[in-house]
């Protein structure tokens, strides 16, 4: 297996893995490394995402690393972790998953066993470089979303306007704050800046910024 080119965690050249799961998985090396016989590993991980950014699988696909042990823990401190910057670009983008959204050929193949759903998107995060005992570890990650949560994502624009329009709406029509929020807010709400938030908040209309009408 050809050891992938780490861009080093945070970098900003895409998608990182949380820097919680990346001290998990530095644990996972710190416990493992005296164990291991040469200096340099590289291991390969798919997950998959729920529509909502949380990976609910996590396997091997490629492995430099003998050891059961560390590789569970390393499968372990990916599992649950969660990527909303892997998704929610996607949600906003309008090219989601066969729209102009880059599709892999990893990503419509089946994760896991066969009854998992088929992938149709892969993502891949920056790599992460773990050194512990004089031994370095490259770890690479491909996030794969699933036909299931792909349909979600598709599903999502529609159903958070319907949440967000009537408040929006009103919000136009009577734009005045009630006297208890003028202190904090100004005399005026600010009806584009709460619609935004609802938006970014799957729905949830912000009723403090911009109260409805019954709340007055």
């Amino acid at each position: 297996m050809g050891t992938p080119r780490p861009s080093g965690h945070g970098s900003g050249d895409g998608p990182s893995v949380p820097a919680a799961t990346v001290a998990a998985l530095q644990d996972c090396a710190e416990h493992g490394a005296a164990r291991l016989t040469d200096t340099h590993y590289a291991i390969l991980f798919d997950v998959e995402v729920t529509g909502d950014g949380q990976v609910d699988k996590a396997r091997v696909r490629e492995s430099m690393i003998g050891d059961r042990e560390i590789v569970s823990c390393m499968e372990d401190a990916l599992h649950g972790m969660s990527l909303p910057g892997v998704v929610t670009p996607l949600r906003s983008s309008g090219t989601v998953y066969g729209g102009g959204g880059s599709v892999s050929p990893e990503g419509r193949t089946p994760l896991g066993h066969p009854a998992a759903a088929a992938a149709v998107v892969a993502v891949n995060l920056v790599p992460i470089v773990l050194v512990a005992a004089g031994v370095t570890i490259v770890v690479a990650v491909t996030v794969h979303v699933a036909e299931e949560a792909a349909e979600a994502i598709r599903r999502w624009p529609k159903k958070v306007e319907e949440k967000c329009q009537p408040p929006f709406q009103e919000c136009l029509e009577n734009p005045w704050q009630p006297k208890r929020n003028r202190e904090t807010y100004g005399n005026y709400k600010d009806c584009g800046g709460c619609l935004a938030e609802c938006r970014n908040k799957d729905g949830i209309w912000p009723e403090e910024r911009c109260p409805r009408h019954w709340q007055y």
